[in-house]
């Protein structure tokens, strides 16, 4: 059949005067709406809805029913939540009537907003029962939105919480799902329970706030007012918001409220009839469908402009086709121009979306988004769940590659070709929430307790002193480990959550990643150069042992950086050229600023130096 297209606002608008239903459902020959005063109620008011032409149903009801939850009734037979829902009951039975007016927290409409340019980003993936669950946290509202918000936590007296993000000097906190999803449950009584923990990539409601991180999950205004709490607690630290998105499937199939509106539409099929399962989770949304493509761009509009989220991590970027995704860009960068987009070019299965319309590395240039590099990823830390070396490691095969992560991926030569136009493409990272963390990983692909310390430390310095996006896991700063569990999508608290004693066990390592974050800041390089500018000023040294990689960078000022990480076990000493005054900027022990008075300088082994050579002798 040929599907109607339509316009406009979707979903419950409610006024102190009046409430709107509007609802796509082409096939539905009458829909009611069902209105609840609570949500655990049966008894009910039911609305007659007016069908269109352009396959909505739609009715006004003179009243303020903020507060008041509801469904569809599909031809007296089916009663569904609304996909359009901004709230929801506790548990997603029921979808939430709200004047989002009245869900502002105090300065909400005032407060300043960050702006924190893509090129100058340092990323920092958080889930959020993970960050604050600990008993060690010092938060009051473990584990929620609320525990986020509450400043000057500790543990003793080291930072926890909102404060060590602050301390830590990153630009963008990365939000693991926060969209309702459904595979926990809400009551706060089964909050801690072991079987009551996910990661929140089983989207129910995509524009309501997840309620198991709420105070009261049954008051659906907290949903929405905390949220925006947490986020302008972060902006008010100079914080940009990211949100983890996952437009690529939902959570039920047959039985989805976007499947029982509209048979056979919303989720992409191969010509059998199949659900395609690209995601790997038993559908996908089908992006490419007029009404599919419109509730996604509708959704980034809502989480933009109503919560003043700063960026989107697009889960499973391949199944949201080309066309969509140029559209988001547009219209993401029109409502703010300093946003951040970025997802993973890949699918976790064979999907009926044609190959030509997906999302894949190299699609991405100068569209004004970036993609995870996985090649950069392998090349540093070997395989993801095994003891396969990467270069930090001991695998100097990956060399190469490992200088192709560092030029941001570009095409900078003939032997460093990457996949990227310009390095804000490219997010540069050894580790995300899946597979092993990297301080497991290590642990089983190095020689020693030891040599792994050092080998994180390498990490992290190579991270920061390349050209992309630096992008990295909550914990990864104080070796957090996760008890060898490789996909702890499901697995409790116990194994998931931050262990803040871990700061206090690894304060060494943890002072040496906030130097590498503040010295990547120091060098204006690398947020403002573009691929050009890195062809022109940026040279390796390829006479090099295999397991040194050095490279001088030429600053504006005429000045160049000279950079070193030493993989192997011995020290390794290089000459300066002759003139300009030498200055030490970081060694094995972070952050320095020391006049050099020798032309030789050395790396010790699995460690990092950066020099700044000046152009007349003077700083």
């Amino acid at each position: 059949m040929r599907w109607p297209v339509a316009k406009g606002v979707f979903g419950a608008i409610c006024t102190k005067d009046k409430t709107r239903f509007r609802v796509y459902a082409p096939l539905a020959s009458e829909v009611r709406v069902l209105l609840y005063e609570k949500q655990t109620h049966v008894r009910r008011r039911e609305f007659p809805m007016q069908k269109n032409t352009d396959g909505t149903h739609e009715v006004t009801v003179p009243e303020d029913l903020h507060g008041r939850f509801y469904l569809y009734l599909l031809d007296n037979t089916y009663a569904v939540t609304d996909p359009y829902s901004v709230a929801v009951s506790m548990n997603s039975t029921k979808s939430a009537v709200i004047d989002l007016n009245r869900t502002h927290p105090m300065g909400w409409e005032r407060h300043a907003i960050p702006k924190n340019s893509p090129k100058e980003a340092v990323v920092y993936e958080l889930h959020v029962k993970d960050y604050t669950g600990d008993l060690h946290s010092g938060a009051l509202y473990r584990g929620k939105f609320l525990g986020l918000v509450e400043g000057d936590t500790k543990f003793g007296d080291l930072s926890t919480g909102l404060s060590h993000l602050e301390e830590l000097g990153v630009t963008h906190v990365h939000l693991m799902p926060v969209q309702d999803f459904i595979s926990v449950r809400e009551d706060p009584l089964h909050f801690f329970d072991d079987d009551n923990y996910n990661w929140g990539y089983d989207p129910e409601h995509f524009n309501a706030a997840e309620g198991s991180y709420v105070t009261d999950p049954k008051d659906p205004v907290k949903r929405v007012k905390e949220l925006k709490m947490l986020i302008m607690a972060l902006h008010e630290r100079g914080i940009s918001v990211v949100l983890d998105v996952v437009y690529n499937h939902t959570f039920r199939s047959y039985d989805s409220n976007f499947e029982m509106l509209a048979p056979g539409y919303y989720h992409r099929r191969f010509a059998s009839g199949a659900f395609s399962d690209g995601s790997g989770c038993g559908n996908e949304f089908a992006s490419e469908k007029p009404m599919g493509r419109k509730f996604i761009l509708d959704s980034i509009r809502f989480w933009m402009e109503e919560y003043k989220v700063d960026g989107f991590r697009f889960d499973l970027m391949s199944l949201i086709d080309r066309e969509t995704v140029d559209q988001i860009v547009s219209l993401a960068q029109k409502i703010n121009p300093h946003v951040l987009l970025y997802g993973e070019p890949w699918a976790a299965a064979r999907s009926a979306l044609p190959h030509k319309q997906m999302v894949w590395k190299g699609t991405q240039k100068n569209k004004g988004f970036a993609l995870f590099n996985d090649d950069f990823r392998n090349a540093l830390r070997g395989g993801n769940d095994d003891k396969t070396p990467g270069y930090v490691q001991g695998n100097y095969d990956n060399k190469q590659a490992v200088e192709t992560g560092i030029t941001g991926s570009i095409r900078f030569s003939e032997g460093r070709r990457g996949f990227t136009a310009e390095p804000e493409e490219s997010i540069n990272y050894f580790n995300s929430h899946d597979n092993l963390i990297i301080a497991d990983k290590l642990a089983i692909s190095s020689h020693s307790k030891e040599d792994a310390q050092k080998n994180g430390r390498l990490l992290f310095s190579i991270l920061m002193t390349g050209f992309g996006i630096p992008f990295f896991h909550a914990g990864n700063e104080f070796q957090r480990s996760k008890q060898m569990e490789h996909n702890s999508y499901r697995s409790p608290l116990s194994v998931n959550g931050i262990r803040w004693e871990d700061k206090k066990k690894h304060q060494a390592f943890y002072h040496y990643v906030r130097d590498c974050i503040t010295l990547r800041k120091m060098l204006r390089v690398f947020s403002e150069y573009t691929a050009e500018d890195i062809r022109k000023n940026l040279s390796f040294f390829d006479r090099l042992p295999p397991h040194i990689i050095g490279y001088r960078i030429r600053e504006k000022t005429g000045d160049s950086l000279w950079i070193f990480h030493n993989a192997g076990e011995a020290d390794f000493t290089y000459a300066f050229p002759d003139k300009g005054e030498k200055i030490c900027l970081f060694d094995a022990e972070g952050i320095r600023h020391q006049r050099m008075f020798s032309d030789r300088f050395t790396t010790v082994g699995k460690s990092t130096t950066v020099h700044r050579v000046t152009e007349n002798g003077h700083e």
